[in-house]
Order: C-alpha cells, then sequence, then structure tokens
C-alpha cells in the first residue's frame, strides 16, 4: 500500500521551475533532459532617458522570465524549466541610433563578445545533454539581436538541439506591438515611431516597477519621428535626451495591456516550440531590420567598432610585458 501511494503521488507531482544556482551535482544530473527546459535571461545596462532606469531591459527580462517559467509549467505537465542567473550584458545601446557611442547609463559589450559568451555558454549545456534553451534578453539593438540568433543557431548546428532567442522572434515582438494599436490617433502621432524609450516602455515599467520611475515624466516634452528616416535624424541632435516617442502620455494601464499581450504571445511561441514546431519556420526580427537602410548602416557602423575594439585589445595583449 505505502508502495502504491508513493508511486501515485510521484506521477502527481507538478511540473518544477528551478533556480540552476541552488542544485547541487546530483540534482543536475538527475534531471530529465527530454523534458528539461533550460531558460537564459539576459539584461541590457542600455539608457532610457532620465525618467527610466538603465537596467530597464533587464528588469522586463527577469518579469518575462518569471512569467514563461509559469506558463510552460502550467501547459506541459511533467516539464522542468531551468532558469540561469541574469547575464546582465549585451550590445549596441539605442544611443547608437544618434551614433552617440558614449552615453550615461550605458554599458555595452561588443556584439562578438556576447556572440561568444552565449556560444559558450550553449556549448556547455550540448556537452552535458540539455536540448531546449529559450533565450529571454529584451533589448532591440540589430546587433544584439544577431548575435544571440547565432548563439542559438549555432547550439543547433552543432548539438542537435533547440535553442532559440525569442526577442528575436516576430511572433513574439507581435504581442507587443499588437497591443500598441490601441493608441489613439493622437498619441500616435505625438509618440511617432518610438524606438526606444517612449509612451510604450515608461508604461511598462509604470505598470512593472513604478517606484523606479522618475515623477517628472510627465513633463516630458515629445521627442519623436514619423518614421525611421526621421526618428534617427532626431537622435542624432546635440542634447538629444536618450528617448524618442511621447513619454508623458504613458499609464501604467497601458502598459498591463501591452504587458499582457507580450507574455501570452512569449509563452504561446514558446510552448509551439517544445511542442515540435520549427523555430526556423518564424520570421526574425533581424531579417526585417537589415531590410531598412538606417538599420543597415547602423550594423555598418558597430561592426566598424567592434573592429577597432577587438583589434585594440589585441594590440595591447601583444605588447604588453610578460
Amino acid at each position: 500500500m505505502l508502495l502504491v501511494l508513493a508511486l501515485v503521488s510521484a506521477r502527481a507531482l507538478p511540473a518544477q521551475v528551478l533556480q540552476v544556482g541552488d542544485l547541487n551535482t546530483r540534482q543536475i544530473r538527475a534531471l530529465d533532459r527530454a523534458k528539461t527546459v533550460v531558460i537564459l535571461q539576459g539584461g541590457m545596462l542600455e539608457e532610457h532617458g532620465p525618467y527610466l532606469p538603465a537596467f530597464t531591459d533587464g528588469i522586463l527580462s527577469a518579469r518575462l522570465t518569471s512569467e514563461l517559467a509559469a506558463g510552460i509549467v502550467s501547459r506541459r505537465p511533467g516539464w522542468t524549466v531551468l532558469v540561469f542567473p541574469p547575464v546582465a550584458a549585451g550590445s549596441s545601446g539605442s544611443n547608437e541610433i544618434g551614433r552617440q557611442y558614449s552615453f550615461p547609463g550605458t554599458y555595452a559589450i561588443r556584439p562578438s563578445t556576447l556572440r561568444a559568451a552565449f556560444a559558450d555558454l550553449a556549448s556547455e549545456l550540448g556537452e552535458q545533454g540539455f536540448r531546449w534553451v529559450l533565450l529571454v534578453h529584451v533589448h532591440g539593438s540589430p546587433l544584439h539581436i544577431g548575435a544571440l540568433d547565432d548563439a542559438s543557431d549555432f547550439f543547433h548546428d552543432t548539438y542537435g538541439g533547440t535553442m532559440v532567442n525569442l526577442w528575436g522572434l516576430l511572433p513574439v515582438l507581435g504581442g507587443w506591438g499588437g497591443a500598441m494599436t490601441d493608441m489613439t490617433a493622437d498619441e500616435k502621432r505625438a509618440d511617432g515611431l518610438s524606438l526606444h524609450a517612449g509612451m510604450d516602455e515608461h508604461s511598462l515599467m509604470l505598470y512593472l516597477r513604478p517606484d523606479l520611475v522618475a515623477p517628472d515624466y510627465t513633463q516630458a516634452p515629445p521627442v519623436a519621428g514619423a518614421n525611421y528616416a526621421e526618428a534617427f535624424s532626431v537622435a542624432q541632435r546635440p542634447g538629444w535626451p536618450g528617448y524618442l516617442g511621447a513619454p508623458h502620455l504613458a499609464t501604467a494601464a497601458f502598459g498591463e495591456r501591452i504587458w499582457r499581450a507580450f507574455a501570452e504571445a512569449t509563452i504561446k511561441t514558446s510552448v509551439e516550440i517544445l511542442d515540435g514546431k520549427d523555430p526556423a519556420s518564424y520570421p526574425r526580427y533581424v531579417t526585417y531590420l537589415k531590410r531598412l537602410p538606417e538599420y543597415r548602416a547602423w550594423i555598418e557602423s558597430s561592426n566598424a567598432r567592434d573592429s577597432v575594439a577587438g583589434s585594440r585589445l589585441e594590440s595591447w595583449l601583444a605588447r604588453r610585458p610578460r
């Protein structure tokens, strides 16, 4: 009878969300690789203007990681989600839109460094037999997204598993963008092409972490362009405050609408992939960005800076006294 009860209890155990840093070697070895999803979360330190914290992207990534993990275990009974600590590093802050490469609040690493870091983590996971890896790294630079896409493709091609940069998939971004269609005509006109820290991100932070939003955001003047060319031009002006959009229009209610749609799109897409849908069948955000001349110029300038920075380090290492 005790044996029967033990077996029934074991079958009834709910799926788990585990923090890898809390586990020991035996516990990690015991994980069923076929039914364990690893979540690698990031957190770009990037300026978001005078009203939002520099770790806005990290705050969004951490909250999304939590909701994604809960969503997976509720829809995939018997599976385990293994959450890694945040990697608080990212590439190409949005200040580069205006070619302002040094900006208070942005502390970036080179795209090649980001690619190498996540490819190394992918290798560790692949060597240990993990098959499912999801990246949650909410930051929109094309070089940043491309680096994480590359690391994901490397994992697939090298180890035969599935690793996906969720922010790089258009259906995931569509949850965020779709909620913004509720904006009024006047709001859309004032916010323009909200590429960075506009009404949407201020609304999200008012919903998720209102304590970190500077109260004078309500007096923020709109800084926007109606299209990509205008927005990039605005960001290049002297004294640009670090945002594109209309922060003063932000509300917690609007942030909640965006968040719920965004989180649900992320969970839905992730579960589809775990159910066997080929990640390559989803359109990628970076493919769309590379079609835009403004983003192609940004990519070229960032690649050039990456090369110079790498050469500078190699040169220093070569002449460093032994």
